[in-house]
């Protein structure tokens, strides 16, 4: 597990988490050789210029937001936003994986506009594409009560919002459920990065050393 780990740090109490990109692998890492440039990436061996951050600033701004919502006492503002940003992170992910495979934007955004609910991008498109389950992924980084606590949260969240009969329908959602949703999103990043180089940056760099990885046999 601490392999799994070795590029995650802790999310700060608030605030989003800085790792940097390896422009040519995709590679993330919160180390500081790596963020400073000092490092070559460790999964292409690519020199440190041209690493961008991430979360990217928008994203971080989302972030901050949230979190003043907490403070503010918001709730189910901060229950309605996490859970959304967790579907957006899964939906940035999938995209990043057909990108690495070699599917171009068109063609990832018409896989995933054909698979839109959690449940299917999460329980078909996601081991389709990498062949693991969602769950054994997020074991194998260390989070393996995280699957659990996003679909406790996308139920909470939906029995709040849907005005239809629905089971077990909130008027209100807790600090507790708000609180719990913070703690996923700050396990959201560093899971994401843990697929993100294995899927990814692994991928590409596959590609790199071998052209023809993964190709369609075109004789």
């Amino acid at each position: 597990m601490e392999n799994a780990q070795r590029d995650h740090k802790a999310p700060p109490p608030h605030g989003a988490p800085t790792y940097r990109e390896c422009p040519v692998c995709g590679h993330l890492s919160a180390k500081p050789p790596f963020v400073s440039g000092q490092s070559n990436c460790p999964e292409c061996g690519s020199p440190g210029a041209g690493r961008r951050p991430f979360p990217a600033e928008r994203i971080r701004r989302v972030d901050s937001r949230i979190r003043r919502y907490h403070a503010d006492g918001e709730h189910e503002v901060v229950v309605i936003l996490v859970a959304t940003f967790l579907e957006t992170l899964l939906e940035d992910m999938l995209a990043r994986i057909m990108a690495a495979e070699g599917a171009s934007v068109k063609l990832s955004a018409g896989v995933l506009d054909t698979q839109r609910s959690v449940g299917q991008r999460l329980g078909k498109l996601f081991p389709t594409l990498t062949g693991v389950q969602f769950e054994d992924a997020a074991t194998q980084a260390g989070f393996s009560e995280f699957p659990r606590h996003w679909r406790a949260l996308r139920t909470e969240r939906n029995a709040f919002i849907h005005d239809a009969a629905f089971d077990g329908q909130r008027e209100s959602l807790s600090k507790e459920t708000a609180e719990q949703s913070l703690a996923l999103l700050g396990q959201a990043y560093a899971l994401f990065v843990h697929i993100n180089n294995r899927f990814v940056a692994g991928e590409k760099h596959r590609l790199i050393a071998d052209p023809h990885h993964g190709s369609a046999d075109q004789s």
